[in-house]
C-alpha cells in the first residue's frame, strides 16, 4: 500500500444502473454478433457487464484524458498514463434485458512497483453487481498508471497460434461505439491526434475490456460451454491499425486458455476461462 493514498483504500460508490433493451441490442451490432440481439428478460452475454454501472460526471470535472478527473473516487496518481491493466470475473447467474442493477465499487489496495519502464502504480477495485438483494456477478478490476512510453517494449519470439483461432481487425467506428456504450471517455480510444501526439500511440488504442469481450464470446462458441469464471491480463497495446487474432484451446476439461495476439504474433492479452460443468 502506498501511504499518501492510503485514505483511499475501502472508498466506495454505488451505481444505480439498467441493462436495457436499447443498449443490449446497440452492443450486440456493435460487435456484429450473429443472430438477433435478446429481448426484454432474455439473458444476455457475461461480459455485457461492462456497460453498467460507470461514474459520469460534468464536463468540468473531467481529466484531460477524457476520465473523471482523479482525486475524487480515483486517487491523484500523478503519471500520465491510465490503462486497464486486467480483471477477473465471476457470473453467478446471468444478467438479462431489463434488469435494474446496483453497482457496488470498492477500492481494495494500492500499490507501486517499479518494472523496466519505470514506476508503475496499481489500483484494484472491487465491482459486485446486484439485482434486488442477489448478487449475479462480481468483477476485481486493476487499473495502472505509468509514464513509460508505449513504443518501447521490446519484440519477443512469435508465438505460437492455437488449436482455436481466428484473425480479427476493427475501426475507428467500432471502437468510438463501444466506448460510448460502455462510458469509457479515455480519449486514447477515439480521438487519434489525442492519442499519438499526447500520449504517443501509434493509432487508435484498442479497448483492454473489449479484447476481453472477445476473448470471452470466443471461448463460450468453440467450446460450446456457459462462462463460469472468467479473468485477463493486458500485456502490450493493439491498435486499429493491424489485424489481430484470438487463440486458446481447452486446459482441463472445464477450463481454457486464451490470449490475443498482434500481428507480429507478440502476447498482447492472457486470459483464461472456466466452464460451469456438463449437465
Amino acid at each position: 500500500m502506498i501511504a499518501e493514498y492510503e485514505s483511499w483504500i475501502g472508498k466506495k460508490e454505488v451505481h444505480a444502473d439498467q441493462l436495457t433493451e436499447i443498449n443490449s441490442t446497440r452492443l450486440h451490432y456493435s460487435l456484429n454478433l450473429t443472430g438477433k440481439p435478446p429481448s426484454y428478460g432474455e439473458p444476455i452475454f457475461p461480459l455485457a457487464l461492462l456497460m453498467l454501472g460507470e461514474p459520469s460526471v460534468p464536463p468540468d470535472e473531467v481529466g484531460i484524458d477524457g476520465h473523471p478527473a482523479r482525486g475524487d473516487f480515483m486517487p491523484p496518481v500523478p503519471l500520465k498514463r491510465r490503462m486497464f491493466a486486467g480483471g477477473e470475473y465471476e457470473f453467478f447467474q446471468p444478467l438479462r434485458v431489463g434488469d435494474q442493477v446496483n453497482v457496488l465499487w470498492e477500492i481494495t489496495d494500492i500499490n507501486r512497483k517499479t518494472g523496466n519502464s519505470g514506476e508503475l502504480v496499481f489500483v484494484n477495485i472491487l465491482r459486485e453487481f446486484w439485482v434486488k438483494e442477489t448478487l449475479y456477478a462480481s468483477e476485481n478490476r486493476k487499473i495502472v498508471y505509468t509514464d513509460s512510453d508505449p513504443n518501447s517494449r521490446p519484440l519477443t519470439v512469435p508465438e505460437k497460434i492455437g488449436e482455436w483461432n481466428e484473425e480479427m481487425r476493427t475501426n475507428s467506428l467500432q471502437l468510438f461505439r463501444y466506448s460510448a456504450l460502455t462510458f469509457n471517455g479515455h480519449r486514447v480510444h477515439y480521438d487519434q491526434p489525442y492519442a499519438t501526439q499526447v500520449e504517443s500511440y501509434p493509432g487508435l488504442v484498442i479497448h483492454g475490456p473489449l479484447l476481453a469481450t472477445w476473448l470471452s464470446l470466443f471461448a463460450e462458441r468453440k467450446s460450446g460451454r456457459r462462462l463460469n469464471k472468467f479473468s485477463f491480463i493486458g500485456k502490450r497495446p493493439v491498435f486499429d491499425l493491424h489485424h489481430f487474432t484470438l487463440s486458446g484451446e481447452n486446459s482441463g476439461n472445464d477450463s481454457a486458455k486464451l490470449c490475443v495476439l498482434d500481428h507480429q504474433l507478440q502476447i498482447a492479452v492472457t486470459a483464461e476461462a472456466e466452464f460451469y460443468p456438463k449437465n
